[in-house]
């Protein structure tokens, strides 16, 4: 086989003493990988010399010069200088923090309750309960003021609160009796009814309230409930609510 059809192998530093001399490198027809240059288009080919060889030094900086990358070599150098730092996290919203129902007697020594919610045939109607919670008798009369709070216990819903049952149902007990002053002792409590319909249609999104803010009397601090299933309006939109009544002491 011919020597041209070989290249060169690098040649070979002999004769190390404490003085570093340059022997004769003997010719070798080892094949030698090519050396890919981004420096230039065309490949570069060792030739078979003879003499001196080429320092290891500066064939490394002939290398690192033109970017070249010898075939098997070290990667794409995405762990260099700086590709290890951690790329910056945005902290997500804060969340929403729900006021939830309190156990707790208010200042004014009247305490607000949910009753049990009877559901029938798309009629739902339940009681909203007041407890005399303090050592001193507490008046009310009227009717309460009712907000209704969807899931994230911010929103408050569009809804009109009514005081009678009209679109809701022909007569429910709690609504025929005109408002009346109700005093309560210690531990006693008085009830308002509340009703509506669970009915959709296409006329909008269905409306759900997870809770509900009650005002029990004008000037006095709402306090939160949450009735037993929610208040699921459907899209009918309204709400009744009958005046406070005091329980039959009887």
């Amino acid at each position: 086989m011919s020597p041209a059809s070989y290249r060169a192998a690098p040649p070979r530093v002999v004769g190390m003493n404490s003085t570093l001399r340059t022997g004769v490198v003997a010719p070798s027809f080892r094949p030698v990988p090519l050396i890919e240059s981004a420096c230039e288009d065309h490949r570069m080919r060792w030739r078979r010399t003879r003499g001196p060889a080429l320092s290891l030094v500066a064939l490394g900086a002939l290398l690192a010069g033109c970017g070249t990358e010898v075939a098997g070599g070290g990667g794409d150098g995405a762990e260099g200088a700086g590709a290890g730092a951690p790329a910056a996290v945005s902290p997500g919203p804060t969340p929403t923090e729900i006021t939830v129902p309190s156990t707790e007697c208010p200042a004014s020594g009247a305490r607000v309750t949910p009753d049990v919610i009877d559901a029938a045939m798309g009629l739902r109607a339940g009681t909203i309960r007041l407890t005399n919670c303090g050592t001193e008798p507490y008046t009310v009369e009227g009717h309460p003021e009712l907000i209704l709070v969807g899931d994230d216990g911010v929103e408050t819903l569009d809804i009109a609160v009514q005081h009678d049952t009209a679109e809701i149902t022909a007569s429910l007990n709690g609504f025929d009796e005109p408002p009346r002053p109700v005093t309560l002792e210690p531990g006693e409590a008085a009830w308002a009814t509340i009703a509506w319909r669970n009915t959709t249609d296409l006329s909008g999104p269905p409306v759900d309230a997870r809770f509900v803010d009650v005002i029990p009397a004008p000037g006095e601090d709402a306090q939160r409930i949450m009735p037993d299933g929610g208040i699921d309006l459907g899209t009918t939109g309204r709400l009744a609510v009958s005046p406070w009544t005091a329980f039959d002491r009887g």
